[in-house]
């Protein structure tokens, strides 16, 4: 099942919810919604889901407008599956009942129901659960009793809102290996709503970002991590530096030659449209930077001088904290075997194969 939302507006009042955001979903892809609150993630799943009723643009599922300024298709004539945020489990229902009941709702036999239920409870590994209640489950198996039930009935997309929010770190990161398989399993197309980064790239095909309404930038995880559209996008997917620089040249293919307004010079990818003279950001994530040791730079590698601002133990790696020198109002994260002291000068040393110029 495809979906496609074509200019999709939502007021509330004089509140905009949603602006102008268009975006195609294809069939058996899973799309992460990425945004902090406030972005209009919800309001866009409740359009899609037929909760709400847009103020203007269209929703079209498999070439059928089911959403327009005025009309929705109902959501039960949708055949999308729900995933709410705080589970919705029916405290008086087994785990078996939970997932029937979609089934029971569309008449499938008592045959039919079992069946479907013994399969679908296997493959979110709740075999043997069936007849428990919600009281007597962890959070964890709560969630995926959520994800059974919206999977039984066949549907031909899932939708999430915002599944991990209520389970603590370590659950999450299991978790959300077990929705992805579950997912991909059953082949069915998923719009998952998250706040959540790394949720979102751990789980989808492509991730659209958006922010105060609007659809910042929609892409493959990873295109937009290494290459982000706009500082929103690269500070929201991760720590990101965006230091001022400009194109010198351009050397073949995706490739320029900048210089920063400190006087630094490099090579980095950029635009294929990006012209000499175009003034911008260079990104630096934490990954493109090493505190250069005895054994100084190695070939190809860009130096940068900056000053320790604080360092964290995070058990595999300290985590650094820096300013630029001469810069103090830019600052830089890496990461370090070694913890190094506040105030001391380091050189950096930045690999810049990496790297990207962002217009």
């Amino acid at each position: 099942m495809s979906l496609e939302v074509r200019g999709l507006s939502h007021r509330y009042g004089s509140v905009v919810a949603l602006q102008d955001v268009s975006l195609r979903i294809e069939d058996g892809e899973i799309l992460a919604v990425l945004g902090p609150s406030g972005s209009g993630k919800t309001t866009m799943l409740e359009i899609l889901a037929g909760l709400l009723v847009p103020s203007a643009g269209e929703v079209v599922l498999d070439g059928q407008v089911i959403s327009r300024p005025g009309w929705a298709l109902p959501p039960e004539r949708r055949n999308i599956g729900f995933v709410f945020q705080d589970f919705a489990l029916w405290p008086h229902m087994t785990v078996a009942e939970t997932v029937a009941f979609p089934l029971a709702m569309r008449h499938a036999s008592v045959r039919e129901q079992q069946a479907r239920v013994g399969q679908i409870l296997d493959l979110v590994q709740l075999g043997g659960y069936g007849q428990r209640y919600p009281h007597e489950l962890s959070g964890g198996q709560r969630q995926r009793v959520a994800i059974a039930r919206a999977l039984a009935p066949h549907p031909g997309m899932v939708l999430l809102d915002e599944p991990m929010s209520n389970l603590d770190a370590r659950l999450r990161e299991h978790m959300r290996v077990q929705i992805a398989q579950a997912l991909r399993h059953e082949r069915v197309t998923a719009v998952y709503v998250t706040h959540d980064r790394t949720e979102a790239l751990a789980v989808a095909d492509r991730i659209a970002i958006l922010n105060v309404g609007c659809l910042e930038q929609a892409g493959s995880p990873e295109e937009l991590y290494r290459r982000p559209g706009s500082e929103f996008a690269a500070r929201f997917l991760g720590p990101a530096a965006l230091v001022p620089a400009q194109v010198l040249r351009r050397t073949g293919g995706d490739r320029v030659d900048i210089e920063t307004g400190s006087g630094v010079r490099a090579a980095a990818a950029a635009p294929g449209t990006c012209p000499v003279g175009q003034t911008g950001r260079w990104l630096l994530r934490p990954e493109h930077l090493r505190i250069a040791g005895e054994d100084g730079l190695r070939q190809g590698e860009v130096p940068l001088q900056a000053v320790v601002s604080s360092a964290t133990y995070l058990g595999s790696h300290w985590q650094i904290e820096l300013q630029i020198a001469g810069q103090p109002d830019l600052g830089l994260v890496c990461h370090h075997q070694e913890r190094v002291a506040a105030g001391q000068e380091v050189q950096l040393s930045i690999d810049p194969e990496r790297t990207w110029f962002m217009p």
